[in-house]
């Protein structure tokens, strides 16, 4: 049976998904200005948001949120969301990042027959299997790194990408028709 790439735990006991990544012939300032690109445009439903910067532009921290659902469930609705934080630091040559303090809300329905938050319960991804059966559970982490792993070749993608050499400017085509 093939090896999947999945969470581990690091040593506060929190799942995480950590890589570090060799980038040669790259400066940090570059590296950093490449991983900013990249989670500004991350504008799909499973979203990166800035959350802060470091002033050496070293380093920054993301908010990401997705949807999951039930494997139990036999009605096809989004059950939750989960909420993760991601670290990125950059150094010359190499940068890292990491995916950790997932958070998983329960979604409730309202009075209007819609699937909202439940607001104040919020269940860290360690402390989930006590509320859910196993199954919803292993689909869970399994989204989990799913995102993480997504993401996170999404950002190297962009840190990996020649820089964009700029057009030479078109310089307009003048005709004279007096002389031929």
């Amino acid at each position: 049976m093939a090896q999947k790439d999945s969470l581990a735990l690091d040593d506060h006991g929190k799942y995480i998904y950590y890589k570090v990544v060799t980038a040669a012939n790259n400066s940090a300032g570059v590296l950093y200005a490449r991983a900013l690109t990249s989670i500004k445009r991350s504008a799909d439903g499973r979203r990166l948001k800035l959350l802060s910067e470091d002033a050496k532009n070293t380093s920054f921290v993301c908010d990401g949120n997705f949807l999951v659902s039930k494997v139990t469930s036999l009605a096809k609705h989004d059950d939750g969301g989960i909420t993760c934080k991601l670290n990125c630091e950059v150094k010359d040559g190499k940068y890292r990042y990491w995916f950790t303090d997932f958070v998983f809300t329960p979604y409730m329905r309202d009075r209007y027959n819609s699937y909202v938050p439940q607001i104040g319960l919020d269940i860290p991804i360690e402390k989930i299997e006590k509320k859910y059966d196993k199954k919803d559970v292993d689909h869970f982490m399994d989204e989990c790194a799913a995102f993480a792993i997504g993401k996170g070749r999404l950002l190297e993608g962009y840190m990996q990408a020649e820089p964009v050499a700029k057009k030479d400017t078109v310089t307009k085509k003048v005709i004279t028709i007096n002389k031929w």
